[in-house]
C-alpha cells in the first residue's frame, strides 16, 4: 500500500508544474538527521573562517547551472523550441538550399 502512494506522488510530482512540486515537496520538512547537523557543523566552519556560503564559488556555479536548466526546462515544456531557436533553424535551412546542399 504504501509503494502505491509513492507513486503517486511521483506521478502527481511530473505532472504538475515546477513551483507546485517544489511546494509538495517542502511541504514536510524532514527530521533532523546527523548528515544534517553534519552539514549545518561544515557551513559554521566556512562562515568562521570567513568564507560566506554565497562566496563559494562552486555553489554559485550548481545554482547557476540549476536556474539555467529550470529556465529550459520551463521555455521547451511542449517538447518543442522556442521561436527563436525555430527562426534560426528555418534560416540556416534556407542557406543550407540557397547553397544546394
Amino acid at each position: 500500500m504504501r509503494v502505491a502512494e509513492v507513486l503517486s506522488d511521483l506521478t502527481s510530482l511530473r505532472v504538475c508544474d515546477p513551483t507546485a512540486a517544489q511546494s509538495l515537496v517542502s511541504a514536510r520538512p524532514s527530521p533532523p538527521s546527523s548528515s544534517t547537523e553534519a552539514v549545518k557543523a561544515k557551513t559554521a566552519a566556512a562562515l568562521q573562517k570567513g568564507k560566506s556560503v554565497q562566496e563559494d564559488t562552486d555553489l554559485q556555479r550548481a545554482k547557476d547551472l540549476i536556474d539555467l536548466h529550470y529556465k529550459v526546462k520551463v521555455a521547451h515544456e511542449n517538447g518543442r523550441a522556442d521561436e527563436g531557436l525555430e527562426g534560426a533553424r528555418r534560416d540556416v535551412r534556407a542557406v543550407l538550399r540557397g547553397l544546394g546542399l
